[in-house]
């Protein structure tokens, strides 16, 4: 039993872990001890320790309102977005940063070297490489020459373009003709006409180098030199081709944009020296065997033309000559065209005779 009375009156097991009831509010209806954890009212904490203070509860976070999503829409979540990584590092301005991007990186002192070499090497260079070639020719120059200019892709132009009494080279497929001093002539042509086309392209691209004009005439390029080896206009009447008279008239008819024409064998060589007489600064249509007047540019067609100036330029130019379109100076025009000034040269072609005047 006396177990029993010890259960009775129990243990005080909140006084035990020190938890005291909280005294009710007179009249209130509590249905019982309300327990508060902590120190009874009243009583001291613990050295050291401070009563909590209560807080007070978080009131929940409204919802935000969201927009009506549109159709297609993916939800914010869905999306991913990528966000550059800056690295710290010491801030440079645009301007700065802009002009460093374009400054190169420091050339190789060894290509600088090469350049300085290359150009005190630059006019030897066809000497040293002869040298060189000749060594595998037995000592054979002509041979050596020929090598190189295959090797160059000059080919046969380039041996004939080093003959100074040549003036022009028409090229036809894999043929050749020249034409003089001494005259015109067939020679050996191409042995290939993947050859013949190189060695065009080449003369094409050094121009202004080989002071060559490459034009086309019909079927055939022409290769002529700038300032050709026929005598002028002045030589002419020093040679008693033509009277100073005769030279007069075809200088004012030339100014005036009118129309020679010289037929005859050495009617050529002729209209290759009046050419001469041709204003500066015009634009020339060169037909064959014909020669660009000192200070003329060539024009590709007779309708970029102030002048046709050859042997049998071509219908349409000789039409546009005879309508007055076009200054003219013709060797044995194609068509009887209507020509201010007409003209017979006697001799063979490389010893013009005597010009006479036609009516």
């Amino acid at each position: 039993m006396a177990a029993d009375q010890t259960s009775a009156a129990g243990t005080d097991f909140w006084a035990a872990i020190d938890v005291k009831a909280q005294e009710q509010v007179p009249g209130a209806n509590a249905p019982g001890d309300v327990l508060v954890a902590g120190p009874a009212a009243g009583s001291t904490p613990p050295e050291g320790l401070e009563p909590p203070r209560p807080q007070a509860p978080e009131a929940p976070n409204p919802p935000r309102p969201q927009a009506p999503r549109q159709r297609g829409e993916r939800a914010l979540s869905q999306v991913r977005m990528e966000i550059p990584v800056q690295v710290p590092g010491p801030a440079v301005p645009e301007a700065a940063a802009a002009e460093e991007a374009e400054v190169p990186y420091a050339a190789e002192p060894g290509w600088l070297a090469a350049e300085r070499i290359a150009r005190s090497l630059g006019t030897q260079l066809s000497g040293i490489w002869l040298d060189v070639l000749t060594r595998h020719t037995d000592g054979d120059e002509t041979m050596a020459r020929r090598v190189y200019a295959v090797l160059n892709g000059s080919h046969l132009l380039g041996e004939i373009w080093r003959d100074e009494r040549i003036d022009e080279v028409h090229v036809r497929g894999t043929e050749v003709t020249v034409c003089g001093r001494d005259g015109m002539r067939r020679v050996p042509g191409f042995t290939s006409l993947a050859a013949a086309r190189r060695a065009i392209e080449v003369f094409k691209a050094s121009q202004e180098k080989t002071g060559a004009v490459v034009s086309r005439l019909g079927g055939a390029v022409v290769v002529s030199r700038r300032t050709g080896a026929e005598p002028d206009a002045t030589a002419l009447v020093d040679d008693g081709v033509i009277t100073a008279d005769q030279l007069s008239q075809i200088t004012v008819t030339l100014q005036h944009m009118r129309a020679v024409t010289v037929t005859g064998p050495a009617a050529r060589t002729v209209v290759r020296a009046l050419a001469s007489l041709i204003p500066a600064g015009s634009r020339v249509f060169l037909g064959a065997y014909a020669t660009l007047p000192r200070g003329c540019v060539t024009a590709a067609g007779p309708m970029e033309a102030d002048y046709v100036v050859g042997v049998r330029p071509g219908v349409v130019a000789e039409e546009m000559a005879a309508e007055g379109q076009v200054g003219a100076l013709i060797a044995n025009p194609e068509t009887r065209i209507r020509a201010e000034l007409r003209f017979a040269v006697s001799g063979q072609s490389a010893v013009p005779g005597r010009l006479t005047q036609l009516p």
